[in-house]
């Protein structure tokens, strides 16, 4: 299958803090891709027929690893990143999301479909490993946030696209390679070494949890993001101060 790659297409996702969703279209968001975070275009392919461990040969073609920044009806910016490869979004273009659990994104509409529970939780060790819950950026100085927000964004695909047999996070992780399997992907620059930092970080210690939530669209891309988004936790921040000052 091929990958479409157009101008102001976008791959994208975000973090979260509480977690509220339910998998079913019961709340819906609109909001407007309004622009690029950081990242780099980054050469990856799918073919959704392959096994975890096939050596198959795979289609690639150079696709916008970025974190987005998206505007909501009512004004707010969210982060987000995205959970499918085969789909897209336009810069200035209003969408309306269905908001679910992180379980239920993608939504389906095409490859890989919904996540499920075990690569929901080796999703949330990710968020919560190198997602700052304060901003919304990737952890770490801001010099590496161009090369680690592809390498992020990269992991996710792997992790939401792969095929994997294993029925464990931890299993998940095992069977992670960019070489072989479903998704595949090569990094160029430093993307290639945090990708290696992010996969060997993940469960160590135990699997950390954070509370992502899916936005999912039937024709557009479907996307992750925290909850709630950084924007609205500096607000909440802020009320909490005024309100201890008035006391």
């Amino acid at each position: 299958m091929d990958i479409r790659i157009s101008t102001g297409t976008a791959c994208a996702v975000g973090v979260v803090a509480s977690f509220a969703y339910v998998g079913s279209a019961d709340a819906a968001l609109v909001a407007t891709l309004t622009g690029y975070h950081a990242g780099r275009y980054q050469e990856c392919g799918f073919d959704s027929a392959l096994a975890w461990n096939s050596n198959a040969s795979v289609s690639m073609a150079s696709i916008r690893a970025f974190q987005h920044e998206m505007t909501t009806s009512s004004g707010q910016q969210i982060l987000t990143w995205c959970t499918e490869i085969y789909q897209g979004l336009d810069v200035g273009t209003a969408y309306t999301f269905n908001e679910v659990a992180a379980e239920y994104a993608p939504g389906g509409a095409v490859a890989p479909g919904p996540m499920g529970a075990v690569k929901a939780a080796a999703v949330r060790d990710l968020f919560a490993r190198w997602i700052n819950p304060v901003n919304g950026n990737v952890n770490g100085e801001m010099a590496d946030r161009d090369a680690k927000s592809a390498a992020f964004q990269v992991v996710l695909w792997e992790i939401t696209h792969e095929n994997f047999s294993a029925m464990t996070p931890a299993g998940i992780v095992s069977q992670m390679s960019l070489s072989s399997g479903a998704f595949r992907a090569n990094l160029s620059g430093n993307s290639a070494t945090w990708y290696s930092q992010i996969v060997q970080s993940l469960g160590v210690g135990g699997f950390q949890t954070t509370a992502i939530g899916g936005l999912t669209n039937e024709f557009a891309q479907d996307q992750l993001r925290l909850v709630p988004a950084p924007g609205a936790l500096a607000l909440v921040g802020l009320a909490g101060l005024a309100s201890r000052r008035r006391r």
